[in-house]
């Protein structure tokens, strides 16, 4: 990837695209959306592999447990 070691910089990166996101919005342009909900996911697992997170693994753990939560609250 092009950030290398600079996390700094990934995560720079990451706070522009979540505006552009905001912009894909705000003017309900779906191909917009798309692209930069897919780069900002992209710098995420970046970032997450930088950090030696198994975002998969993580993700799945604490959804799973909110879906239990709501699903035992209806």
């Amino acid at each position: 990837m092009k950030y290398k070691d600079n996390l700094n910089q990934a995560f720079v990166h990451l706070v522009r695209e979540v505006g552009q996101i905001a912009f894909g919005m705000e003017t309900n342009n779906k191909s917009v959306l798309e692209a930069k909900i897919i780069e900002a996911q992209a710098i995420l697992r970046f970032l997450a592999h930088k950090y030696d997170i198994d975002s998969d693994k993580n993700t799945e753990a604490i959804y799973a447990k909110k879906i239990f939560q709501y699903e035992k609250n209806q």
